[in-house]
């Protein structure tokens, strides 16, 4: 099953990276060049991917900058309040129109030439309009513009295949359990900061397969933050998960692992939900979704291909959710936006702690952070020698359990009480593998 850098995952052989039956996947899903290239052209130019919050875009003329697969792309609010999706390049000779993250701005005006344009990407002037052509059609000339762009509850994505289906589609079932985290008040979620931005030499796929629900290396990674901590001890309640604790996969590509408190443990410490915003919740969330939130402890996952999201207890009724995004740029580097969200109706004390909470736990020098970045770059160095190539990965503690999900469980998609298994990483895996075949 080995596979050379040089070879395309989608070849004629259609070779197999991921071997489904035997739980192993081959080290070079996550360090070959060819590989990486299938994934642009693959999934990233196929897929919807997350691009900001609409919070982040609160006005006409304001924008972000971000990549979509490996392009850059401007988001913008228009004085009519609607998103656009734009390609950060000027149709004249390519300059980038918006160098920073963030911004507001009347109009886009290359710094070039000059040649400016509307926040929807209409030419309006070259700057030398007198030296064109008299016929000159201004209209073929607009920015390219990112064909579909569409926002669920906030959460703005953007794809390059204009046949993709809706957004809605794609979620499809998990906006259970995506409403219960980042859509559970009438206002709705606002993020609180701009994102952290920085890269790891790792894999982007690294990320996304640890947050769908890599319980395994809790104890061992986190053994440091775990003792320091008193609430988040060990033998107190993080590493410890009550019988209720499931990982759920929806369609085989979406997925999160909902980690709830171990009995008898003393309320005052763990109450999990800020007591200010339970009436809120029943104003939106069904009787199931408020049952998901009763008593989590943690809740992560990941919507494929490389958003994930964790709430997270920080403090005695607060829970920050972090949007992550992994953000590939080579097949052995990423590059991380992290964002803090809250619910608009919560309190300005309530954001701040979450913030401050939040960075120390999860910022890019976070005490959790620093752990898991160090190792994922370790596993990627140890896994680019052309000796290390001939060993698969192991995913085989999902083996004993991928047929035997739970018959009973409330919510959609398929649930296991074994949360320390690797089924919902070798699923995303095996997904992964589809989308790379059907879109050859």
């Amino acid at each position: 099953m080995n596979v050379h850098a040089n070879e395309s995952l989608t070849s004629g052989t259609h070779r197999q990276l991921v071997d489904v039956e035997r739980g192993i996947v081959e080290r070079e899903a996550f360090v070959s060049d060819q590989v990486f290239a299938d994934e642009i052209k693959n999934i990233f130019q196929k897929k919807w991917i997350y691009l900001a919050h609409e919070s982040e875009i609160p006005e006409a003329g304001n924008y972000v900058t971000r990549l979509l697969g490996d392009a850059s792309v401007i988001i913008v609010r228009s004085a009519k309040g609607q998103f656009h999706g734009i390609l950060n390049s000027c149709r004249h000779r390519g300059t980038e129109l918006c160098r920073a993250d963030a911004g507001r701005l009347k109009r886009f005006v290359c710094p070039y030439h000059g040649w400016s344009y509307e926040h929807d990407g209409k030419l309006i002037s070259t700057a030398f309009d007198t030296h064109m052509p008299p016929d000159m059609d201004f209209s073929a000339w607009t920015l390219i513009r990112v064909p579909r762009l569409e926002s669920y509850k906030g959460l703005i994505f953007g794809c390059w295949d204009k046949s993709v289906e809706d957004l809605a589609e794609y979620l499809g079932d998990f906006r259970f359990y995506l409403d219960a985290f980042a859509a559970r008040t009438p206002e709705g979620m606002e993020v609180l900061a701009p994102p952290h931005r920085w890269r790891a030499k790792t894999n982007w796929k690294v990320g996304a397969l640890n947050f769908l629900g890599d319980g395994q290396h809790l104890q061992f990674t986190h053994a440091g933050p775990l003792a320091l901590d008193p609430v988040r001890a060990a033998k107190k309640g993080l590493a410890i998960r009550a019988a209720q604790s499931v990982q759920v996969i929806v369609d085989g590509r979406h997925g999160c692992n909902l980690n709830y408190l171990a009995p008898d443990l003393p309320a005052v410490e763990y109450e999990t939900r800020p007591t200010e915003l339970l009436p809120v919740y029943a104003q939106m969330l069904s009787p199931l979704q408020n049952r998901l939130l009763n008593d989590l402890r943690v809740g992560v996952g990941t919507i494929f291909p490389n958003l994930s999201f964790i709430e997270s207890q920080v403090a005695t009724r607060a829970k920050a959710l972090i949007l992550r995004q992994w953000q590939p740029i080579s097949a052995t580097e990423m590059e991380v936006l992290s964002w803090i969200l809250a619910e608009r109706e919560s309190s300005a004390d309530y954001k701040a702690q979450l913030v401050a909470k939040g960075i120390h736990n999860f910022g890019v020098a976070g005490v959790f952070e620093q752990d898991d970045m160090v190792l994922w770059q370790s596993g990627t160095s140890g896994s680019r020698s052309p000796i290390s190539h001939s060993y698969p990965f192991s995913f085989m503690s999902a083996l004993p359990f991928r047929e035997h999900p739970l018959v009973d469980f409330y919510g959609p998609g398929r649930a296991y009480s074994q949360t320390l298994t690797e089924i919902s990483q070798l699923e995303f895996m095996n997904t992964w593998q589809e989308q790379l075949r059907m879109h050859a």
